[in-house]
């Protein structure tokens, strides 16, 4: 198990943008190798945040995966399996906004189905608003 970082999660990246109005973030994260477990943290999200918006796409047959938070793992897509050929996906949980108190990542947690370690990439996208 670990936790993985794209590139828009790197320390010193904060997404661009007005503090107040909508920011749309993409992030992309190719993986060697993944097992089950592992946690990759997609995008920032700064405090007072609320995101309207998450898709992700990607991955590979063998690994089934959620979109969450720090707070909660399936906050905004439940349990899908990926593959090479997904297209976007949404939110699909019953969508309640919630307002982020502190700076978190959107993030992408991993379960391969099968005993091997599994490579893929992932896309993400996300829109947030900021109202204050």
């Amino acid at each position: 198990m670990a936790t993985r970082t794209s590139l828009k999660v790197a320390a010193g990246i904060q997404p661009k943008g007005l503090r107040v109005g909508l920011v749309a973030v993409t992030a992309f994260f190719s993986a060697v190798s993944l097992s089950t477990g592992d946690v990759i943290q997609m995008v920032k999200v700064p405090q007072n945040a609320t995101p309207v918006y998450v898709g992700v796409s990607g991955g590979i047959g063998s690994v089934s995966f959620t979109v969450g938070d720090g707070v909660s793992d399936s906050r905004y897509i439940s349990v899908l399996s990926g593959s090479v050929g997904m297209g976007l996906t949404t939110i699909n949980t019953p969508y309640v906004p919630y307002t982020y108190s502190t700076d978190d990542t959107l993030d992408i947690f991993v379960s391969v189905n099968s005993a091997t370690t599994a490579a893929g990439a992932f896309n993400m996208i996300a829109i947030f608003s900021m109202d204050t």
